[in-house]
């Protein structure tokens, strides 16, 4: 499953990075976007685009282009 397929208020845990570029891999762990980290889905912008998750420590917003990149697993 993809970050984009989770609905708003849906928990996953990361299962793979490895569809990102590897400047963009690095920002996001740093981040705390680690494999097997578990992020929740908190909402989508009202024209799709960005979508908002959250970590144990940060919120952000990613695009929808680098969502279908990431890889999780829902919880």
């Amino acid at each position: 499953m993809l970050l984009s397929e989770l609905s708003p208020g849906q928990s996953a845990r990361i299962v793979s990075l490895a569809q990102l570029e590897p400047a963009v891999r690095r920002k996001l762990m740093a981040m705390g976007l680690l494999p097997s980290s578990e992020i929740r889905f908190i909402r989508q912008a009202p024209m799709g685009d960005p979508l908002q998750i959250a970590t144990s420590s940060i919120t952000l917003s990613v695009q929808k282009a680098l969502a279908n990149l990431i890889e999780v697993q829902a919880v």
